[in-house]
């Protein structure tokens, strides 16, 4: 997906209840240069980036929970009329923004969770395979160090 200039074109789900919401955001998300993705495509195996969500929709929620199960890394963005709730906050969205919005806070917001999308996403190597082991570790005296 990435381009060699550094650009990256992110799949963002958009879980909106409302038509004319939905419509909003995608026209956001285009603006932005990323690829507005529907319930449509997730269920044809498109795989999202970011899940854009507006939660106090019960389905949206549901399908919100079942893909935190399915994609753990997977960044959520909540775009709401209602207030956190502990519901909510079991998704560990990384941000929170309630409507009306301003474009520039929804567009900050967005840009924030794909840089977390792009964290999330990189093939970090684990703990075992960072830390050499003692016998892997060399060892240099205070001479050689200072050569």
């Amino acid at each position: 997906m990435g381009v060699d200039d550094g650009c990256h074109v992110a799949t963002i789900l958009i879980v909106d209840p409302d038509p004319a919401n939905r419509s909003l955001l995608e026209l956001l998300v285009l603006r932005l240069g990323h690829r507005p993705i529907g319930q449509r495509e997730l269920a044809e195996g498109e795989e999202p980036d970011l899940l854009l969500l507006e939660p106090a929709s019960g389905p949206g929620l549901r399908l919100a929970h079942r893909l935190r199960q399915r994609l753990l890394r997977l960044p959520i963005l909540c775009v709401s009329i209602e207030p956190p709730s502990e519901e909510t906050s079991s998704l560990e969205a990384v941000d929170y923004v309630m409507k009306p919005f301003r474009r520039s806070t929804l567009e900050q917001a967005l840009e924030h969770a794909l840089i977390q999308a792009r964290y999330a996403n990189e093939d970090r190597p684990t703990a075992s395979l960072a830390a050499p082991s003692e016998e892997e570790t060399p060892m240099h005296s205070a001479s050689s160090l200072r050569a």
